[in-house]
């Protein structure tokens, strides 16, 4: 045991040690700790001579917790006949988006950027170090070092450092005692001091002459260079100006995934903030923030005790939400979540600053790939809670009452309800150049909400209004509107989007003195039940309206026609709604039941083809979560799962080996083979001596798309001029991933299921 033990401990140092050296900031050393304590497990289990079912039980339990700890991908939510939900799937991901990082960044790489390079870091400690310890206790000396030549030997080959002689060294070092401690019949002691002074001469003589010119060589390998995936063609991402644009918006036909978002728990829509527009110029509506901390790199930032704003109970974590987002192609310096944020986990290691509005500013902007955490608090906002909010808002909210006079004027309007506010307001309006035109905006607000005895009854009639009563049009070219103040002209015209909308509705209310401003960001998205995920594209690009009410701080309304829905009790166009509460609030101003009738079925929203900015998307009552199975059976699915992951790596490596070559001819051929061996998993059987057209045929009457593309490239790659080929190499490539992916989507789930998991094509 004490053989097993003290060989055990020095694998790990010296696996720990080259692994660790990959990373340029070391995370807290009990994750290491911890996947050193599960490998030592199945290395116990070969020691007291267990047999080869309780060793693989053990390896497979340890394994699945190393990797469920790593990858910070659950195991306990591992449910039945849902081998993507909660682990497998997941895990599988995490893998794959860990190694693709790291042909994507330089090396050494910082942590906090890239958690999942350092999941497969931990994991490569756990594999290597379990794997030399079951060699160890079973005394097989050459296999310990043959493991270890890889163990240390790949981490130094992905990064050298700067003293790779020492490197080396170590490790060479570090097998021979490994090697005297295995050697048969002897005790530890016997023979140290001998075999140590020739350990130390070898190493000696080893690195003398690794840095001689005559025996140190370049290296014969150049593994950086090999093309393991396909990069894309053409990266895409996508920015915004948040900034109020009245000139009219056009977005692509060809919606662009932007962002991923993951909400654990029931299903509720809500809405994505990037930022808010707080500052009216009399004309449009602009992003001005005051920053509440200083540009410093932060992996957590706790809002709760820095935003002035935030109620008092959000300093509890009861009424958060927790978000776990990332980015696909979204070009933008604002961390993206749910209002209102109470915690930031950055996922980066770049500079932050906290601004007053709650929005997070990354320096150098958000990057492709990076994953960060959101917890925010949305209350639970029922239509009696706001209305019996107090109207005694604190100093900070003053700046969202103000809208300028002229260019130095920043007083805040008189609040809501205050006496003899009328008579100031139409004093302003006289005397101020600079809201020319506004008082005819003052006046509707004021006729619009002249039943309403508190700012969320008037905050839900001007909603109502712009939505429903007020005869709007949702238009993304609308005319323009020449010398008349933008939103001025827009509500005399009634056509728009929802950026005047938006912007129109915060206005009013600060007219009428109630706290209020423009946000930001996106709608909800298309909902994978499945993942509890939220994918977000281009097209879910939206503004909307906060206004802010004491003790429950900005509260989401939304203005524009059928473009998205908040789930929220308190708004009348949710399907949430509670009508029955909120009938006593709204004596005169609301129809209730005509308002019920005009809300949408969310899924029916959710579908629905967006229209620019507007963006669909959105809509959703909560849902209960899915029930889980029982725990023996969730663990065999999870083995299950495992192994069709094994097929996938096994079908993913055969794929990329045909295609290491830089031959024509064979990329053509292996070209042909790959859509031969994708057939072949379908239930297909081409002859082996089908020419590429007859293969094209057979494709084209069992799919029902064009493979003609494909098969001119492929003949041209293989029997083509040389001139040629050269070129129609690459093309046949892409042809041959656009077959596929049009193939892919003829077919139904279970066949693609059934397809990933064959091996025919194993066999091709």
């Amino acid at each position: 045991m004490a053989r097993t033990l003290l060989g055990f401990v020095l694998a790990a140092l010296l696996v720990t040690a080259m692994w660790v050296r990959l990373e340029e900031t070391g995370r807290s050393g009990s994750a290491v700790v911890i996947v050193l304590f599960l490998a030592l497990l199945p290395t116990l289990a070969v020691e007291r001579r267990r047999d080869r079912f309780t060793v693989g039980a053990v390896l497979g339990v340890s394994a699945l917790l190393a990797a469920s700890g790593a990858m910070n991908v659950s195991l306990s939510d591992a449910r039945l006949l849902d081998s993507d939900r909660d682990f497998a799937g997941p895990l599988v991901t995490a893998l794959r988006e860990g190694f693709l990082d790291y042909y994507d960044t330089t090396l050494p790489f910082n942590t906090a950027d890239f958690p999942l390079m350092h999941g497969l870091v931990l994991l490569a400690i756990f594999g290597f170090t379990a794997i030399t310890g079951m060699l160890i206790a079973a005394r097989r000396p050459v296999a310990v070092a043959s493991v270890l030549l890889v163990a240390l030997g790949w981490p130094a080959t992905l990064i050298p450092g700067n003293r790779p002689l020492a490197a080396g060294a170590l490790a060479l070092a570090g097998v021979l005692a490994l090697l005297f401690i295995l050697r048969a019949g002897t005790t530890l002691s016997r023979g140290f001091a001998g075999a140590a002074a020739v350990g130390i001469a070898l190493v000696a003589v080893s690195t003398v002459a690794s840095a001689s010119d005559a025996v140190s060589k370049p290296g014969f390998l150049s593994w950086q260079q090999w093309d393991l995936y396909d990069r894309p063609d053409d990266p895409v991402s996508v920015s915004y100006v948040w900034d109020a644009n009245y000139d009219g918006i056009q977005f692509p036909k060809k919606k662009t995934v932007v962002l991923r978002v993951r909400v654990p728990g029931p299903r509720r829509s809500l809405y994505w903030r990037a930022t808010t527009l707080d500052e009216y110029t009399g004309s449009i509506w602009r992003e001005s923030p005051d920053f509440l901390t200083e540009g410093e790199s932060l992996e957590e930032i706790d809002v709760a005790g820095l935003d002035p704003l935030l109620p008092k109970r959000a300093q509890s974590r009861r009424g958060w939400i927790r978000q776990e987002i990332e980015v696909e192609a979204l070009r933008d310096i604002h961390l993206v979540g749910s209002a209102q944020p109470a915690k930031w986990r950055t996922g980066t290691s770049a500079r932050v600053r906290l601004a007053d509005n709650g929005a997070l500013f990354v320096d150098g902007g958000l990057r492709q790939g990076q994953r960060y955490t959101a917890w925010s608090f949305v209350p639970d906002s029922k239509p009696k809670d706001l209305a019996d909010a107090s109207t005694e808002y604190p100093a900070e909210v003053e700046r969202y009452l103000a809208v300028a006079t002229s260019p130095n004027d920043d007083r805040p309007l008189p609040p809501f309800g205050a006496t003899g506010r009328d008579a100031l307001m139409r004093a302003s309006f006289a005397s101020a150049y600079f809201l020319r035109g506004h008082d005819r905006l003052y006046e509707l607000a004021g006729s619009i909400t002249k039943d309403a005895r508190t700012p969320y009854a008037a905050s839900a009639m001007l909603e109502s209004w712009f939505r429903a009563d007020g005869g709007f049009t949702y238009d993304e070219s609308p005319p323009p509107y020449g010398t008349e103040p933008p939103l001025v002209f827009f509500v005399r015209n009634k056509q728009g989007y929802c950026q005047q909308f938006a912007g129109t509705m915060a206005l009013m209310l600060r007219f009428l003195g109630i706290p209020a401003r423009v946000a930001a960001g996106f709608t909800s998205g298309s909902y994978d039940e499945d993942k509890d995920e939220w994918t977000v594209t281009d097209h879910n690009a939206h503004t909307w309206v906060e206004v802010y009410f004491p003790g429950y701080g900005w509260i989401p309304f939304d203005p524009t026609p059928n473009r998205g829905q908040l789930t929220a009790t308190y708004s009348p166009f949710s399907p949430a709604f509670d009508a029955r509460e909120a009938a006593g609030i709204f004596p005169n101003g609301l129809s209730l039941e005509t308002l019920r009738s005009q809300i949408e079925d969310p899924r029916a929203l959710e579908r629905r083809e967006p229209a620019g900015t507007g963006g669909g998307g959105g809509g959703g009552i909560p849902a209960a979560v899915a029930e889980r199975g029982g725990s023996l059976l969730g663990f065999l699915l999870v083995v299950a799962a495992l192994a069709a992951a094994a097929i996938l790596i096994a079908k993913a490596i055969r794929r990329r080996l045909r295609f290491l070559t830089r031959d024509a001819r064979e990329v053509g051929a292996a070209c042909r083979r790959d859509l031969v061996g994708f057939v072949a998993d379908q239930g297909l059987d081409p002859p082996p001596s089908a020419t590429l057209a007859e293969l094209g045929a057979l494709v084209e009457r069992s799919y029902y798309v064009d493979p003609e593309p494909f098969v001119r490239a492929v003949t041209q790659a293989r029997y083509g001029p040389p001139a040629e080929m050269g070129h129609a190499a690459p093309r046949a490539r892409r042809e041959l991933r656009q077959l596929r992916r049009l193939m892919s989507g003829q077919l139904t789930f279970a066949r693609r299921l059934r397809g990933a998991v064959s091996l025919r094509s194993l066999t091709v």
